[in-house]
């Protein structure tokens, strides 16, 4: 069901493909699409009576088990909409939290989800218990899915719930405080994947990392942030993490609970925006993106925009912008050596190359140069160890009495 309010017949078919999408990764078929121009809404059933009616037609029309509202309802719209329909409904934030739920695999991410379903029905916890008769654990069914009993459900026992997994959660995140540490103490820059959900993310990771990421043609297919080190053919190499996808409107209590799996973009070097190219909205989704960065404000990080899915396109494409924006396909391979060396030349940009000659009395000075600055090359010789090194400038301050 979906309910517009001056909506173009682009922006109405945008939001229709999307919750469709949000609907098939949830494994729900869609039989029908039902659309109202909502002027004022009803506090009891979010549409109007006719439309109701209207709908409920459809549902026993389609012998539908379930209605969708692209809106978030009040827990009175869905217990006096179920009760006319006599099918289960929820809204578009009890099918992303179903989404949600069904992806998460790791003790973080599960914690994040239940967090954020808790906290979604926290304050709907009040009057009846009635409209709080199922929990999101599956749809369609009357007698079982999106909630729990009265006393399971009783709002002291959510509350501690709540505070005993942010406890957890900052467990988790001292955990990649340390991961973090150990980054930086190797000297590797750190790569983050950002971008609409279905851009090619996770594609775009197992082009470096030989599909070690999960990957499906669907909204949210994966939950998990994934952090991968990629070592390029000249010895140089980074930390590349991917992130949960962004979708338009999403709650803001959704933003939140993944505020932690997001925090790791403040400390990348590089963002890799991918970018569905074949999508014809990509501009928009371009857009919200860019619009939550900027609500991060994450500072001056550089960006490269990343146009993927260019084998599903005909029409010609402009030449990639200088190392700001690159064409490729992750299906095909086409334009990676060109993102690749996009890429170094933004991580790298402060390095030079340096030869340094190490005599062999001084070999222990040589063995801290291996081991802390990138090495292009060593070559022995009669006087020494010659090194062709690949550094910044500040760094090569302590070995500059050696450089040839």
């Amino acid at each position: 069901m979906m309910a517009i309010e001056q909506m173009s017949d682009d922006d109405l078919n945008e939001n229709i493909e999307e919750i469709k999408n949000l609907s098939e990764a949830c494994e729900i078929e869609t039989v029908s699409v039902l659309t109202q121009n909502v002027k004022e809404t009803s506090n009891a059933t979010f549409i109007g009576k006719g439309k109701v009616d209207e709908l409920k037609d459809q549902v026993e029309h389609h012998n539908a088990n379930l209605v969708v509202f692209n809106v978030q309802l009040s827990p009175s719209q869905i217990r006096n909409l179920e009760a006319s329909l006599e099918v289960d409904v929820i809204d578009k934030n009890m099918l992303i939290l179903e989404i949600f739920k069904r992806r998460a695999k790791t003790p973080e991410s599960k914690a994040q989800v239940e967090i954020a379903h808790l906290k979604y029905i926290f304050p709907r916890m009040i009057g009846s218990y009635e409209s709080l008769g199922r929990q999101v654990s599956g749809f369609g069914n009357r007698n079982r899915g999106l909630g729990e009993t009265k006393l399971e459900l009783d709002r002291r026992t959510v509350d501690r719930r709540i505070q005993r997994l942010e406890k957890d959660l900052e467990k988790y995140q001292q955990s990649r405080q340390v991961t973090r540490k150990k980054r930086l103490e190797n000297n590797l820059p750190l790569v983050a994947l950002v971008g609409y959900t279905n851009a090619g993310k996770s594609s775009l990771m197992n082009v470096f990392q030989d599909n070690l990421v999960f990957v499906e043609d669907m909204l949210f297919a994966s939950l998990e942030t994934a952090s991968r080190r990629v070592d390029l053919d000249d010895q140089l190499s980074f930390i590349l993490h991917d992130t949960v996808g962004f979708i338009q409107n999403l709650p803001h209590h959704l933003v939140n609970a993944f505020h932690a799996t997001l925090e790791e973009i403040r400390d990348a070097d590089l963002l890799l925006h991918v970018i569905d190219r074949s999508n014809p909205h990509y501009k928009k989704q371009k857009l919200s993106v860019e619009n939550t960065l900027k609500s991060m404000n994450i500072g001056d990080i550089p960006i490269i925009n990343v146009y993927n899915k260019i084998d599903k396109i005909s029409e010609d494409l402009p030449e990639s912008n200088g190392d700001t924006s690159v064409y490729i396909s992750t299906k095909t391979r086409v334009g990676i050596d060109r993102l690749t060396e996009s890429i170094k030349k933004i991580l790298w940009r402060d390095f030079e190359c340096y030869t340094l000659k190490i005599p062999y009395d001084k070999m222990v000075i040589a063995n801290e140069i291996i081991e802390n600055l990138v090495v292009l090359k060593q070559k022995h010789t009669e006087a020494g160890i010659v090194l062709e090194v690949f550094t910044m400038p500040n760094e090569l301050q302590k070995y500059e009495i050696y450089l040839e």
